[in-house]
């Protein structure tokens, strides 16, 4: 009798101990697809307001007729012109910084204004023939006369905390989002002073 006493309690507890173990198992699988869930959630927030900013200075670019002064001016306490040519005031890099809030930091600011930056958007226009800029568009390029802004938006991440001094390859990690845009200006030069 205490033989098969004991055999029901070895058994029971084999049992209790199997259950425990399938419940850890799938209580830390469960774990998982919550912290998985979350780090997708971040990411899709950052890369919203990356293509958000993005068509925001697309649309600036466009509005301001690719003038880099102009869409400075617009952007006046938030943005840098790093460089910019005397005689052609549209070719040059424009830069703004964000928190990780996606808040922009304005300037001028203290020196350490720039330990909040989490995020660096670069905008830099070049003037180029029309006919290179549209050259994939399947448009005869002998009726593009003159030439045309072209610009490029990226957005970097800046985790190591190092102010981006240029354009990242596509495929760089620290590349969030990338946009070219034109401006066709033909033969007119783009801005008169």
């Amino acid at each position: 009798m205490n033989q098969s006493q004991h055999n029901k309690t070895s058994l029971f507890l084999m049992e209790l101990i199997i259950s425990i173990l399938f419940f850890s198992i799938a209580g830390a699988i469960c774990v998982r697809l919550f912290v998985g869930a979350h780090l997708m959630s971040e990411e899709s927030i950052v890369i919203n307001n990356s293509i958000l900013w993005t068509q925001n200075i697309s649309e600036v670019f466009n509005g301001m007729h690719g003038n880099l002064h102009e869409i400075a001016n617009f952007y006046s306490e938030s943005s840098i012109v790093l460089v910019s040519y005397e005689d052609n005031p549209e070719i040059g890099t424009l830069v703004m910084f964000f928190t990780k809030d996606w808040e922009p930091i304005y300037y001028p600011t203290d020196d350490g204004a720039l330990d909040d930056a989490a995020y660096e958007l670069m905008l830099c226009i070049s003037q180029l023939p029309a006919s290179e800029v549209y050259s994939d568009t399947g448009v005869d390029n002998d009726s593009l006369i003159g030439d045309a802004l072209l610009g490029q938006i990226q957005i970097q991440n800046m985790s190591d905390d190092t102010i981006i001094e240029a354009f990242a390859a596509e495929d760089d990690p620290s590349v969030i989002t990338t946009q070219y845009i034109d401006y066709y200006v033909g033969l007119e030069a783009p801005y008169e002073s």
